[in-house]
């Protein structure tokens, strides 16, 4: 108990900081940290698995890698690398996203110069439809605005 609350006795791996000379190591909990990280990798290598090529590609644009002129080993590949240096960042971005389909229109959109982005702000014309990601998201997704929707998928088609 002294050496828990001592200043120089770091409690687990996880508090390890400069100032620590020694380290008191509880191997049950270091197991529960390594098994809740296995369990993330698990889910996002079960969920890559499920991905289509297409979806592949979708998924980098989101990452704001181009995909459109790559093989597909090489998307594959790529993703493989986007999972494993990040598995949590992925669940974030494709599997539990339900915006992800809008947010690849966007990211397609601003890649072929449609929608323009300014820092934050984006512009589609003349007109600034949000400022910030969720924001344009939540503007395309009204019902007033599908005009504008369905002419930057249109535009987006076109080029």
């Amino acid at each position: 108990m002294f050496l828990k609350g001592h200043k120089r006795v770091a409690d687990g791996l996880s508090n390890i900081n400069p100032s620590k000379d020694y380290v008191l190591i509880n191997k049950d909990v270091e197991a529960e940290e390594a098994n809740k990280i296995n369990k993330v990798k698990r889910e996002a290598y079960r969920n890559f698995d499920k991905m289509s090529i297409e979806d592949m590609r979708k998924c980098l644009r989101l990452y704001g890698l181009r995909a459109d002129d790559m093989s597909n080993e090489l998307v594959e590949a790529k993703m493989s690398e986007q999972v494993e240096k990040d598995p949590a960042r992925y669940l974030l971005k494709w599997v539990n996203n339900d915006e992800k389909e809008l947010m690849f229109i966007i990211e397609e959109a601003v890649a072929k110069n449609i929608i323009r982005k300014n820092r934050t702000q984006y512009y589609y014309g003349t007109d600034m439809v949000g400022n910030g990601i969720d924001d344009v998201i939540s503007y395309l997704k009204e019902k007033k605005n599908q005009d504008i929707k369905l002419s930057i998928l249109q535009e987006i088609k076109s080029k």
